[in-house]
């Protein structure tokens, strides 16, 4: 790996991956870290194109860049940024943009350490590409990948990544928030960056952020809402459950389309509490961040979408954990009265009122 002699650092640097704000924050740290004395040395070169002319255009500058040297001397620093046809897109993949990634390789191996550095900032870069096992040769890479949420320790590394990141904007995540902004964002970046951008605005001067705040101005409010309230229902919170349903009536919501979702929740955590009590289940200690664990027994009892996905692993913890007050049959018992529910609700009457007994119902059994 080739060293800057001035810096004693690596000599070109690549920071790539599907996390697109901390690739953007980790090549502008490393930009400001890199540059030289004198400011007109720096270069940046947009790399954020849609066509093959574009991404040819881009590398060319990056070249002409490297290549011209600064006329009162000193060492260069060129910043190719946002480059997206690194990524498996119809532009990465043309041969003329391949071809001109190969020239620009050889280029960074004949640069003097002493005249020239060379960054890339790529989200969504493929790392099977073989711009990008080249560039490890002559550079330093450095990959932001999002987790994969659907493997227990990857979630939790999620997590501690989001009130870590909380941090760094000057907030401080109060209980519960750092769960509600992982149900809110997934592991999309560049949402959560959004949705913590509104809570520094909203919330300024303070810096503490509740439940309340994330709910206030968070993506997706109306989901939130039909969620919080099967919570409610399915942990058996009699005054939340009916101050939910009222609300989402008042908004327009469907009674039908309502306890179909219920019925996807009720099921969920009749399913943990089966395979709680057959200890086939662990649940992680309150107020952590842990997730649930499952035995490789459970696989079996585990329902497919048809897609041949098994339920999300931190759902089925958190409502197995809400209704732990309940044994397995009475949780079932429950199911069943939905059912009943459901038929009284297509076969006419007074819907509203119906719904509102058959809540009340869920909650006190």
């Amino acid at each position: 790996m080739a060293k800057g002699k001035e810096q004693g650092k690596p000599q070109h640097w690549m920071v790539g991956g599907g996390d697109e704000p901390e690739v953007s924050r980790r090549a502008k740290e490393i930009f400001v870290e890199w540059a030289p004395e004198d400011p007109l040395n720096a270069e940046k070169v947009d790399g954020r194109v849609d066509t093959v002319e574009g991404a040819l255009t881009a590398v060319a500058k990056a070249r002409e860049g490297l290549e011209t040297l600064p006329f009162l001397g000193g060492r260069k620093l060129v910043w190719l940024a946002d480059c997206t046809f690194l990524g498996d897109n119809v532009t990465g993949r043309n041969e003329s943009v391949r071809e001109s990634l190969a020239s620009l390789i050889e280029l960074l191996g004949k640069l003097p350490p002493s005249e020239a550095q060379f960054l890339i900032s790529a989200p969504g870069v493929d790392k099977r590409r073989s711009f990008f096992r080249q560039f490890e040769k002559w550079g330093k890479v450095e990959v932001f990948d999002p987790p994969d949420l659907r493997r227990g320790r990857d979630r939790g590394d999620w997590m501690d990544e989001i009130s870590e990141r909380l941090r760094r904007a000057g907030l401080t995540a109060g209980p519960g928030v750092v769960e509600l902004l992982m149900e809110i964002v997934g592991w999309d970046g560049r949402t959560l960056e959004k949705e913590m951008e509104k809570l520094r605005l909203y919330l300024k001067p303070e810096t503490k952020v509740t439940e309340q705040a994330v709910r206030e101005v968070g993506a997706g409010r109306r989901e939130l809402e039909v969620w919080d309230w099967c919570d409610a229902v399915v942990a058996g919170k009699l005054g939340p459950a009916r101050a939910g349903l009222r609300r989402l009536l008042e908004q327009g919501e469907s009674d039908v389309g309502l306890v179909m979702i219920l019925a996807g929740s009720l099921r969920l955590a009749a399913l943990g509490r089966a395979l709680q009590e057959a200890r086939l289940l662990r649940l992680p200690a309150p107020g952590g961040f842990g997730q649930p664990s499952l035995d490789p027994a459970a696989d079996a009892f585990l329902p497919r979408s048809s897609k041949g996905e098994k339920p999300n692993l931190w759902r089925l913890g958190k409502v197995t954990g809400l209704c732990a007050h309940r044994p397995a049959e009475g949780v079932r018992r429950a199911l069943h009265r939905l059912h009943e529910l459901q038929i009284e609700l297509v076969s006419g009457g007074d819907r509203a009122r119906a719904l509102e007994e058959g809540v009340l119902r869920l909650c006190l059994d």
